[in-house]
């Protein structure tokens, strides 16, 4: 009834969401230049501008420029469309024996070929229209439509793009190759892509989850159980964006597949130690579910919660995307814990399987999981140095290569090297100009302005490095416009192409034009300039290597009196990609400080925060050496992938480190422990592992390059953590002893052992509890022998609860009652201290229950705990100075007066 609720309200946030593949997502929300850019499209015009492509080998044949012209002014028509700019609306300057021709391209379209040759020449003779509007063959035309950018979201873009398809596809006959690139169809390929990648993933990831645990755990009817906890969760989490306005975006859209990959490890969890209760209950559903929430109960929950952490601590980043991606994935990790302890216990009661079919790993050499155990069993027992230096040679490598890892932002770099949208972009830049736009603006002095030529001189200067760079397709500006007016009143003589020497000449000039010529490149008071700028350089961490170079330039012609800045959509995007790295190691950092203090808090130990932290930093090197050694740049997809990675792979620690914490209470060797938690959890953990890989691995087929590369890393990273768990987490585990918070908190101890004992004497109820579960309990039948006349030992016993009696083994047979201890006591306190023969036999005159501490043992466990061993050992210094003080009296009186407190 409560799932049903949950889904009910759910469903009214599901008919909200919304679908947003709009630029604004992938600028830093708080980037400073965000206003600037946008008082600078206000003043120079808007950057979202869509580039028609059309190619023919008789482009200026009369007919076809006459359909040209009908595209123009249809585009004009658009709603929202700012300007539209082509060969029939652009100007022809141009000297004519002796005068200056400044009539425009086409008044109207030629009636024959030779005047159309005309114009064809004219077109490419000029620099303004030359790979702007024409390529430098005359095959290939282009018509600029620019839209009003203020206010613009996907919707607007997708409308945009659609209008103008609708335009073009009428006469595509008409041309050998037409199309449109620009942000408009960027956003429209990101959204049909990202509907494809949940049609197309969302299926595979099903299929590996459902596969995998067949392979694992060798169970059809439970295969299915993980799905519906993920579709449940799926429903709520998808209602959460709804109401929070979260939308469907590039990164959000692979929500159904994170979620049944990664929420489907706790149901593996669980499945196996089911049918571990299965085997054990022989087939009882009831008492399988039992043990299954005693065992990992805890450890699902906390394990959640760091999963969920780790992808909450994204939302440290400035990048909108990734920001909605942090919270929704977060949410999501929390709904499918709900579901899963809501669900899944209720449909194994209703439907599990009633047979375990796969074979315990009890570390018998039988059986493939039992063999792959068996080597790594013998490598950590055999081979720890070599293991720790294979691993510190691991992370000096890969953590140099990390250090190679660069950044990039671009939206076209998203895509795949195959998509049509790269291929058409290149084609563009190849016959005429990149479709990348970016401004540069600069500020005269005041009192004055761009009519002054020393001012023009300036930034002709900083466009000649501009050029001198050779990254650039197209770079225009007035400079250009009032060289070129330069040149051909000088009889078109290139030596002229400079700046006029007058501010006469330069306002002369300037008369020749239009206002709609030079709005996108001059001020209507002229105290401000625009540079358009053209590029193809989808890379952002190499486009902003040129940017810093230009602006260091920038800075040593303009100085301090010019205000200058580098501006435009594609940069705001760009420098976004500068926080990544930033972000990262702030949420990095956060998540790591997260972890430790949940450890420690849960193993009341920081030792055991910095330890459980060892084995799940590994796969964090690993995967940004493979970036580094790769080529794989930290952008909105892998800049994820590190704390995902840590988020999810502390998960199989903690189910290690709480099954080891579990074995210990009835194992007193650490060792045999350890072992014995790996063997447990060994199933689960490769199980899940390599279905997270595969799941993962499921993303390279998304048709977005961001979403592969993540999908590659996050597999490598996973099957990284099982080998760093299995392999590293023994190693620590042989050298850690640990006592879990909750077990301290849930002991139940007799109220005479807490306060009478001498053994705990000064110690808090906390501390005795901590000190029980350190050592190791023991639980005997009433006439159970617990220490026998005559053997050897070294051990001291805490008598919790229970009586136990002491007496001598005669030789004849008889026995010499010496004394009933009662609970709190201690007895053999000699043997802590060394090896010795025991005197008299204790036998159990209840069940009772009791503590041992062998010296070395309990050394080896109290060693993260110092303050507690302090005490303990003063504790037992003064049991034994008691007893060494008694051994004048007889054995007899000894054993009458045992248990009074020495004076």
């Amino acid at each position: 009834m409560l799932v049903a609720a949950l889904c009910a309200v759910a469903v009214p946030g599901l008919l909200k969401l919304k679908v947003d593949t709009a630029y604004d997502s992938l600028i830093g929300a708080n980037d400073p230049g965000y206003p600037v850019y946008e008082e600078t499209i206000d003043t120079f015009g808007s950057d979202n501008t869509t580039i028609v492509y059309l190619r023919h080998d008789d482009l200026f044949d009369p007919e076809r420029l006459t359909v040209m012209e009908d595209l123009h002014y249809a585009f004009e028509e658009i709603e929202g469309v700012e300007t539209v700019k082509s060969l029939f609306n652009a100007m022809n300057i141009r000297d004519r024996d002796g005068e200056l021709d400044t009539e425009a391209l086409m008044d109207e379209v030629p009636e024959t070929a030779e005047d159309a040759g005309r114009v064809k020449d004219n077109a490419i003779y000029s620099p303004l229209v030359r790979q702007n509007f024409i390529s430098e063959d005359g095959k290939v035309a282009a018509i600029n439509v620019t839209v009003y950018s203020e206010g613009v979201d996907s919707a607007f873009n997708v409308r945009v793009h659609d209008d103008i398809q609708a335009l073009l596809d009428p006469v595509r006959d008409n041309f050998d190759e037409v199309f449109q690139v620009g942000p408009p169809r960027l956003n429209v390929e990101i959204e049909n892509s990202l509907f494809a990648d949940m049609q197309s993933l969302t299926p595979f990831s099903t299929a590996i989850l459902i596969g995998s645990i067949i392979l694992f755990l060798r169970t059809v009817m439970a295969a299915g159980l993980p799905m519906g906890t993920a579709g449940i969760s799926l429903v709520w989490t998808f209602g959460f964006m709804g109401y929070t306005g979260i939308p469907i975006n590039l990164l959000t859209a692979i929500l159904p597949s994170l979620v049944i990959v990664i929420g489907s490890t706790e149901d593996t969890h669980m499945l196996a130690c089911y049918l571990d209760g299965v085997r054990e209950k022989t087939g009882d559903r009831k008492a399988a579910i039992r043990l299954m929430a005693r065992h990992v109960g805890l450890p699902i929950f906390i394990t959640s919660f760091t999963t969920a952490v780790g992808f909450l601590t994204n939302a440290i980043s400035d990048i909108a995307l990734i920001k909605d991606f942090a919270y929704a994935t977060s949410f999501a990790m929390i709904s499918n814990l709900v579901a899963t302890v809501l669900v899944l216990p209720l449909l194994l009661a209703l439907f599990g399987p009633r047979k375990a079919r796969i074979a315990a790993t009890d570390g018998s050499t039988t059986g493939i999981f039992n063999k792959v155990i068996g080597v790594m069993e013998r490598v950590t027992d055999n081979h720890q140095g070599a293991v720790a230096l294979v691993t510190a040679a691991l992370i000096l490598v890969l953590g140099y290569n990390a250090t190679l890892v660069k950044v990039s932002n671009d939206p076209l770099s998203y895509f795949k090297s195959d998509n049509q949208i790269i291929a058409d972009a290149d084609t563009l830049h190849d016959d005429l100009s990149g479709m990348q736009v970016f401004y540069m603006t600069v500020t005269a002095p005041p009192g004055s302005d761009f009519k002054d030529p020393e001012q023009l001189r300036k930034l002709a200067e900083v466009i000649a490095f501009m050029k001198n760079q050779g990254v650039y397709d197209k770079v225009v500006s007035i400079v250009d416009h009032l060289s070129l007016v330069n040149r051909e009143m000088h009889q078109a003589d290139p030596s002229f192409f400079t700046v006029p020497e007058t501010r006469e000449l330069v306002e002369q000039y300037l008369l020749l034009f239009q206002r709609s010529d030079l709005e996108n490149y001059l001020s209507g008071d002229a105290t401000k300039v625009n540079v358009v700028v053209r590029h193809n350089l989808s890379d952002s961490s190499v486009l902003n290597g040129y940017l810093a170079k230009l602006g260091a330039e920038m800075d040593r012609v303009f100085g301090d009196d010019m205000d200058h800045l580098l501006t435009g959509k594609n940069l705001l995007i760009n420098r976004a990609a500068e926080s990544l790295f930033s972000n990262q190691v702030e949420s990095l950092g956060l998540l790591v400080i997260i972890i430790f203090v949940i450890m420690s808090a849960l193993y009341t130990s920081p030792t055991a925060g910095v330890l459980s932290l060892i084995p799940n930093m590994i796969p964090v090197v690993f995967v940004f050496g493979i970036m580094g050694i790769a080529g794989i740049p930290l952008n909105p997809g892998t800049a994820t992938v590190a704390v995902i990675a840590v988020g999810i792979a502390i998960d199989d620690t903690i189910h290690l480190l709480t099954r080891y914490n579990d074995e210990c209470k009835i194992e007193p060797d650490h060792i045999e422990a350890a072992r014995k938690a790996v063997r447990a959890e060994a199933i689960p953990v490769i199980s899940t592992s390599v279905a997270l890989a595969a799941g993962f691995g499921v993303l390279v087929l998304s048709n977005f390059q961001i979403v592969a590369q993540f999908g590659v890393l996050a597999a490598m990273t996973m099957l990284c953590a099982m080998v760093s768990d299995l392999m590293v987490t023994p190693i620590l585990l042989r050298r850690l002893r640990l006592v879990g918070l909750w077990d301290i908190v849930s002991l139940k101890v007799g109220e005479e052992v807490l306060t009478k004992s001498p053994l705990f004497e000064g110690m808090t109820k906390f501390q005795i509890r901590k000190t029980i579960l350190l050592s190791t309990m023991h639980e005997y039948k009433k006439g159970d022998i617990i220490i026998r006349q005559g053997t050897r030992g070294e051990a001291l016993y805490l008598i919790l609860s229970g009586d136990v009696e002491v007496f001598r083994e005669e030789k004849d047979g008889s026995e010499t009652h010496f004394a009933d201890v009662p609970a709190s006591q201690v007895i053999g306190e000699v043997g802590f201290v060394r090896e010795t023969e025991r005197s008299a036999t204790v036998r159990a005159l209840d069940d009772v229950q009791i503590l041992e501490l062998e010296g070395e043992k309990t050394a080896n466990a109290m060693r993260f705990y110092p303050w507690l061993e302090v005490k303990l050992n003063r504790n037992i210094s003064r049991i034994l100075a008691a007893r060494l003080a008694e051994m004048a009296v007889t054995a007899s009186t000894r054993w009458k007066d045992y248990g009074k407190k020495p004076e």
